[in-house]
């Protein structure tokens, strides 16, 4: 397979068009196949001896092996680049691990309007202005209205590796470089562990348990693939309360929603909303806190939710 071939099969494998332009050994912007809605949510990256492509709207990945088509030099300058590549990347971690324990360590705890939209009217959360965020972060993580945002940081091993802000009007930031790959978010501890994608679902979830008088730790997993990955790091009985998405319009999943499809590679007893595009805390809302206990009570029992 030449240079050519292993980048289309790489980005037909995932739903995600060609980049506009081809460059070793850096990670390459591209769309995905959903249309507007996926401007600029692929990723292709071309090493010595292989192509990547990532779709990350669905958390799909990719690699194809490559046979032929790349010339010796090529292979050279696609192994010095892919090496620069690997030091910017750990630099880039440190940095941002960096940047998200100076912003812990000037939040306060406090109400939000967020918190306020999901349900949570008496819940406090940390809170760090746009002010102290544009001077550890700087300007691109602070969007134009915003004024405070909620840090919800991510954690790896015990140790803070990114945080994700979540503003007023529900905009939501990661910081460039930050590791999430297996790092989670604690919003509770008890015997059994609950996963999910958003920090207000694992609100709600811990809400339903704690009616329940179920202790278990709620774990915030920021995205529906990574849900995947930290399930791998739980030992004990689990859970995950997976988002109802819709399925994707270029369907990588035969037929499921994103939200599903990494609930079954878990492995672990599962359960969703019934309704399409809905998660534990748009049925909290909606249906009320005992929709929410009857549906992880059905999951932990191990009938459909």
């Amino acid at each position: 397979m030449n240079l050519d071939q292993a980048i289309d099969q790489a980005c037909s494998d995932v739903g995600i068009c060609r980049p506009k332009k081809t460059a070793f050994g850096k990670w390459l912007n591209a769309d995905t196949l959903a249309g507007k809605s996926g401007k600029g949510d692929g990723r292709l990256i071309i090493q010595e001896h292989f192509v990547t492509a990532w779709n990350w709207q669905t958390g799909l990945k990719s690699t194809v092996s490559l046979r032929d088509g790349v010339s010796a030099k090529e292979q050279k300058a696609i192994a010095e680049s892919a090496a620069r590549s690997k030091e910017k990347a750990r630099k880039d971690a440190i940095r941002a691990a960096g940047m998200a324990n100076a912003l812990i360590a000037t939040a306060s705890f406090g109400h939000h309007p967020y918190l306020i939209d999901k349900g949570f009217r008496d819940e406090q959360a940390m809170v760090v202005t746009a002010t102290d965020t544009r001077r550890i972060v700087g300007d691109y993580i602070v969007p134009p209205t915003g004024r405070h945002a909620i840090l919800v940081p991510a954690r790896r091993l015990g140790k803070v590796t990114s945080t994700q802000l979540i503003w007023e009007d529900g905009t939501k930031k990661f910081l460039f470089g930050g590791e999430m790959g297996g790092a989670s978010h604690r919003i509770a501890t008890g015997v059994y562990t609950w996963l999910c994608e958003g920090y207000a679902t694992g609100l709600s979830i811990r809400a339903a348990l704690h009616g329940l008088k179920v202790r278990s730790t709620v774990l915030v997993c920021f995205s529906a693939a990574n849900i995947a990955t930290v399930s791998r790091q739980i030992s004990g009985r689990a859970f995950v309360a997976a988002d109802n998405d819709p399925i994707p319009k270029s369907n990588p999943f035969n037929g499921i929603g994103t939200g599903e499809h990494y609930a079954r590679q878990s492995t672990l007893p599962y359960g969703m909303p019934a309704y399409v595009g809905a998660d534990f805390n748009d049925m909290h809302q909606r249906d009320g806190i005992f929709a929410v206990q009857r549906a992880l009570t059905s999951i932990m029992s191990g009938r459909p939710a």
